[in-house]
């Protein structure tokens, strides 16, 4: 069985106006929180301002979050289109859509869930049609957060992925197996392969072997009796 993706959670600011700010506390138990470049932008100019708006209390609760905790920011790689006349909400859009698509694309091994009220933004996510990109709205995530069961959308992407590890790993051992089983196949000689010994090596040597040992003894033998040669023929003379 294949361990479950991790899920990178992408909280869009409309979730962070939904909850109160103990509520962001239970977002990391869930997954791995990340906020899009832009939203952190607004947030920032919010947290900025002196007045004392819901807006402005949300904003500087967040950045006192992203001081303390253990969030990241998602950055889209596609520049917002400036010369259109967007408003700021559908710019925002965009850039979070961006932000969830390239998110899911630099982390094929994870699961990027979307947690957003826009309903626009959600079908254009599933209209995307990536294994491992996926969108719930703020109610569906809280209740997740709280039962800590999955949402069936979750559950059906989870699979998905799994199944398609699967694939690719049992492609990927027929890969593997298949130069061993042809090509790479050792092929055996249809001559009979002869292993000699000991006993033969040595066998053709031994007269051999013999006849040096007979002259080395004879050597031996006949040394003291060559010695003595010189002093015998001095006594006869």
């Amino acid at each position: 069985m294949l361990d479950a993706p991790e899920i990178f959670l992408l909280i869009d600011l409309n979730t962070l106006f939904a909850c109160k700010p103990y509520e962001w506390l239970e977002f990391s138990p869930m997954g791995r929180c990340f906020v899009p470049e832009a939203v952190h932008q607004e947030l920032e100019a919010w947290a900025g301002h002196r007045s004392d708006t819901a807006e402005s209390k949300i904003a500087r609760e967040y950045c006192r979050l992203m001081l303390e905790g253990d969030w990241y920011l998602a950055r889209s790689p596609i520049p917002a289109d400036t010369q259109r006349p967007f408003t700021r909400r559908a710019r925002l859009a965009i850039d979070v859509r961006n932000s969830a698509e390239s998110l899911a694309q630099s982390s094929p091994r994870q699961l990027v869930v979307a947690v957003s009220n826009d309903r626009a933004l959600l079908q254009q996510l599933h209209a995307l049609r990536l294994d491992n990109l996926t969108g719930v709205p703020v109610s569906t995530f809280l209740t997740w957060s709280r039962t800590k069961r999955q949402p069936p959308v979750v559950i059906q992407h989870v699979r998905s992925m799994q199944s398609h590890s699967l694939q690719v790993l049992s492609a990927g051992n027929h890969r593997h197996l298949r130069p061993f089983l042809t090509s790479n196949y050792p092929k055996f000689s249809s001559q009979p392969v002869y292993h000699s010994t000991w006993r033969d090596r040595v066998l053709p040597l031994l007269p051999l072997i013999l006849i040096l040992s007979g002259l080395t003894l004879g050597w031996c033998f006949a040394q003291p009796f060559i010695q003595q040669l010189p002093s015998t023929s001095e006594q006869n003379q």
